[in-house]
């Protein structure tokens, strides 16, 4: 398994643990922010999950070993504890053990062992959905497609309706997409839908998405035939939507767009189809058009918060100062931890050399709420820059730049380094940002205005 795959096994694992494991024990929206207690939770509501009981009594000595292993997992002896679990379930003929012994080797992050507890958590609770959803999950990680595919066939033919086979496809597309390896999935995809002809549209959709990722140019044909097809979700058009802006094909995202934000029952979703089509438009070169929609409807609905953000950002480039600094003052009040809401707001002064020692300030909230995010360091950055600090500019520009080697972080970057005389440095970082975004405006008008030619 190369190093690449290896990290995208991991960040499966860990999604698995959220999104499996919690949505059973506590509440996902809480699970989600707060991982840990979400994990604790699990354990302690293993009994009353549907498990099954032991095939022998468990006698002090079992009940020993098994607070052993719960201790040991506490001081963080996550293997020594899970192969433990694994032992006392194969003795016990107890899921509820293999499942415990599942959920640390997760936490250990050591493939291995997880796939060999959630095998043995299986096969003492063939009737559980859960076991079966986790290893599914680690066969799709571990590139065991035809175990995964095999899985997922007895869960298509256990579906009664086609609407209980189209949300299985949703539900799995999200889990195909995360595993990072698109093209390795392209085949069990296709094999899966020729034995589901009730649930074709969303199996399609699946695979175009599939190939989309992949690169794949059947998958830009694909979507272009369904996306006109009223009998797919919302969600779903509303993902094919989104990925035929991504191919750059506008005319096929515009109108179904326009359907759902509108017409879309779901508030989240409306808001969401909203949004990318005022995207749409300002990637067409209709700016003024994208701001008036999202204008509009924070008029006749105040309360979407979801769409200040972005509102304001469409206002900024429009050149409203006024219009976005409001927006965004009123995200920060809704949402006081809103980084990039303050991020944005210094930033936008900083950019326009004014009031900037508030600007710093807004930054510095900022970068108190994620010090790790670059576009965030950047902008501190720049702002350092503007007041002439070029030392600690440079200091947080290339610390920015390490974190992510961005063609803007790289031209703000390349202007201090331009100052600092350094200048071979900035002129090979701005080719390298010309060479990522040939068009890029900002490059244009740093070059232009220092008057260098590249």
């Amino acid at each position: 398994m190369t190093n690449m795959a290896f990290r995208q096994m991991i960040k499966l694992c860990a999604w698995i643990l959220l999104s499996v494991f919690a949505s059973f024990s506590i509440d996902k929206a809480r699970a989600e922010e707060e991982a840990n207690p979400a994990l604790e939770a699990v354990a302690s509501t293993l009994a009353n999950q549907a498990e099954t009981t032991p095939a022998v009594a468990l006698s002090p000595a079992l009940v020993f070993q098994i607070l052993a292993s719960e201790i040991a997992a506490q001081r963080g002896q996550l293997g020594t504890a899970s192969q433990t679990l694994i032992d006392l379930a194969k003795t016990t003929g107890d899921s509820r053990l293999a499942r415990r012994a599942t959920e640390l080797a997760l936490r250990e992050r050591v493939f291995a062992r997880a796939l060999a507890a959630a095998e043995l958590w299986r096969d003492l609770a063939p009737g559980s959905e859960q076991a079966r959803l986790v290893l599914e999950n680690l066969y799709l990680a571990g590139s065991r497609f035809d175990d995964a595919g095999a899985l997922i066939s007895k869960r298509l033919e256990a579906s009664k309706t086609p609407q209980e086979r189209a949300a299985l496809w949703i539900n799995l597309r999200h889990i195909l997409l995360r595993t990072g390896r698109p093209q390795a999935l392209v085949g069990l995809v296709e094999a899966l839908q020729q034995n589901d002809q009730d649930s074709l549209g969303e199996a399609q959709a699946s695979l175009a998405l599939l190939q989309v990722q992949a690169g794949n140019i059947q998958g830009a044909q694909t979507i272009a035939q369904l996306l006109n097809k009223q009998t797919l979700t919302p969600s779903t058009r509303l993902e094919l939507a989104q990925a035929a802006m991504h191919l750059k094909r506008h005319d096929l995202a515009q109108a179904p767009l326009e359907e759902l934000s509108q017409a879309a029952k779901e508030p989240a979703l409306q808001s969401q189809a909203l949004l990318l089509l005022a995207q749409l438009m300002r990637e067409s070169e209709r700016a003024e058009e994208g701001f008036r929609l999202l204008d509009q409807s924070l008029r006749q609905d105040p309360q979407r918060v979801e769409l200040l953000y972005d509102h304001a950002m469409a206002a900024e480039r429009l050149n409203k100062i006024d219009v976005a600094e409001q927006s965004l003052l009123r995200l920060i009040a809704l949402r006081p931890r809103h980084a990039h809401a303050y991020n944005a707001l210094g930033y936008s002064l900083a950019d326009r050399n004014i009031r900037l020692e508030e600007a710093q300030n807004y930054i510095e909230k900022a970068l108190a709420l994620a010090p790790e995010d670059p576009h965030i360091v950047d902008s501190m950055g720049w702002v350092l820059y503007r007041r002439g600090d070029l030392a600690g500019a440079l200091n947080h520009l290339q610390k920015a730049y390490q974190l992510q080697p961005d063609p803007e972080i790289a031209i703000h970057l390349g202007e201090v380094l331009w100052k600092l005389d350094r200048k071979d440095e900035a002129i090979a970082l701005w080719r390298r940002a010309r060479e990522a975004e040939p068009a890029n405006a900002l490059l244009r008008e740093t070059l232009s205005r220092l008057a260098v030619t590249l």
